[in-house]
């Protein structure tokens, strides 16, 4: 059987133990502060994940508000426009002229004299007959 032996390292420091040791040691010490920063920056990245997301959400939330009240910006003045042309068309219906061109249409004509109608005296049981004296002023 053939033993091989190692030179000894020229670079290693002379230590009071053994080297199996030494490497233990040194990865004890490495090791503690790595997860110790570890969990240490894992709730401030988590926070700024959290943050972003928020963040984002909101900005998409704003985003689609804008929309939607650009939306009912240009409803509203459709509606305002139609609101204002509707007025107009009333007011054409409304005028003289256009009443009386209606009525030509359906057959109507003004009377050719006007003449008071007084309600015959057979009608004096009519129960309103006070209030028509009464606007008539007698």
């Amino acid at each position: 059987m053939t033993t091989i032996a190692a030179e000894p390292r020229l670079w290693a420091p002379s230590l009071p133990f053994d080297e199996e040791d030494w490497v233990g040691a040194i990865r004890r010490r490495r090791g503690l502060p790595r997860s110790l920063v570890a969990w240490l920056l894992l709730p401030a990245l988590a926070a700024l994940v959290a943050v972003g997301v928020m963040y984002a959400a909101q900005t998409a939330q704003a985003t689609a508000l804008t929309y939607q009240i650009a939306s009912l910006r240009a409803a509203k003045a459709q509606l305002l426009n139609t609101q204002r042309l509707q007025s107009q068309q009333l007011q054409q219906l409304q005028s003289a002229g256009q009443v009386a061109q209606s009525a030509g249409h359906l057959g109507m004509a003004p009377p050719s004299s006007w003449a008071v109608v007084n309600p015959p005296a057979a009608a004096t049981s009519d129960p309103l007959t006070p209030v028509i004296v009464a606007l008539r002023g007698g």
